[in-house]
């Protein structure tokens, strides 16, 4: 029981990672700390039912060990962005002596068993339901992090810190802007692996975005040209290739450009790299989302991150929707010239564009080919090359899009037994 008491009083001493203990799985704990020393069998059942239940479903095992060692590496705390930024200053090795004081606490924490809280109940109670008690689930302790010892594991999250960042931005490489940045738990998986053609296109935006990442500077860029070409695909996939870089995609829909001086000064001093992500943008007359974002672009009187970049893509070059009687000339408008060049200045302002044609028929078909071989979907290739021009035809157009829908459906009809050119 005493040493029980020992490991309640060093989780409630908690400084640096303080914030741990707002853990759902971690207050069940302490809970459950408290009724085995009471020796309160009710309580004590109730609450450990409780701890293993939240245990389970926060990392679909019964590990406690591996649950606080995640909790460390993706804290938000002072040690962590220090680390994560380089920052060895004068009050670095206070910050650190403290984080080294907190690790010691939950190596203890770690290492009290499921046995030790129930014999300490059966101690404490007078061996009170002996039968029920000893009977209850056990928990795991398994992580090798706390084992080898609180020196090796605190250079472990330093190291850890300086290579992913802190809290939110270590745990996510994909953000989406929400009055907020809100982690993306699943984004899309896409590599560059994955994506087929358009080497020339897909080389600018990584030489691009390499530059960026790597500190030489690289600009904000849009990627224009017909559907399904691939110009989202790229900017995630760069956005995949280079997360271990220290580069993190925010995905901002047209509707909150007015916000992006609130999110680039969030991320300001965050020491990692974003990539600003603006899907399928187009504008209509008079669009107030529109001046803001030129204005971003332009850059006004509070100096622009050095770590944060944007990424549009759109299917129109000038953004700005036109109709034909905005050709004619406003007979109220003193400087009709004017007011048409300022709707194609948006596209001037962003410091490299590329483009994404739709293919011709025979680059169609190769990406047609390398994605069938990668799918290894076996079909004469007569036959696969017919089903594929015919499908362009239905679809409204060729794009490696439709060639990827087309062969995800070929390898259906094909374990099908069916023919993929059976109407």
């Amino acid at each position: 029981m005493n040493d029980l008491n020992a490991v309640s009083l060093q989780l409630n001493s908690l400084t640096v990672y303080r914030s741990i203990l707002e853990d759902a799985t971690v207050s069940r704990f302490a809970h459950v700390l408290k009724s085995a020393q009471s020796g309160d069998a009710a309580s004590f059942c109730e609450q450990y039912g409780a701890f293993l239940q939240s245990l389970s479903l926060a990392n679909d095992s019964l590990d406690f060990t591996a649950h606080l060692e995640q909790l460390l590496r993706y804290d938000d705390n002072a040690f962590s962005r220090a680390a994560a930024s380089g920052n060895t200053r004068e009050s670095y090795p206070a910050l650190k002596k403290a984080a080294s004081f907190d690790l010691e606490a939950i190596a203890s924490v770690a290492s009290a068993s499921a046995s030790q809280l129930k014999n300490a109940l059966l101690e404490t109670s007078g061996g009170e339901h002996k039968e029920l008690i000893s009977r209850l689930p056990e928990y795991a302790n398994l992580s090798p992090f706390f084992r080898v010892g609180v020196k090796a594991s605190l250079n472990e999250l330093e190291s850890f810190y300086r290579r992913n960042g802190y809290g939110v931005f270590a745990r996510f490489g994909a953000f989406r802007w929400d009055h907020s940045l809100i982690g993306i738990q699943n984004p899309d998986p896409v590599r560059l692996s994955n994506l087929k053609s358009y080497e020339y296109e897909r080389g600018l935006v990584a030489a691009n975005t390499r530059d960026f990442v790597e500190g030489r500077g690289g600009g904000n860029m849009l990627l224009y040209g017909d559907r399904g070409t691939g110009k989202s695909s790229t900017i995630k996939a760069l956005a995949n290739e280079y997360r271990a870089n220290g580069l993190r995609i925010v995905e901002v829909t047209k509707e909150c450009i007015p916000s992006f001086p609130a999110i680039m000064e969030q991320l300001r001093k965050v020491p990692l790299r974003f990539i600003l992500f603006l899907d399928d943008l187009s504008f209509s007359t008079d669009d107030a989302a529109f001046s803001a974002l030129k204005s971003v672009l332009e850059g006004g009187v509070v100096a622009r991150p050095e770590n944060c970049r944007i990424y549009a893509t759109s299917n129109r070059r000038h953004l700005v929707k036109e109709t034909f009687s905005e050709r004619s000339v406003d007979v109220d408008d003193v400087n009709a010239g004017d007011t048409k060049q300022e709707k194609l200045s948006l596209y001037d302002r962003f410091d490299q564009t590329v483009n994404f044609f739709a293919p011709d028929q025979a680059q169609y078909l190769s990406i047609i080919r390398a994605i069938a071989q990668e799918k290894l979907l076996s079909v004469p290739q007569e036959e696969l090359e017919l089903g594929a021009v015919r499908w362009a035809i239905r679809a409204g157009g060729r794009s490696p899009r439709a060639a990827k829908q087309f062969v995800e459906w070929a390898v259906v009809q094909s374990r099908k037994g069916a023919s993929i050119l059976d109407e």
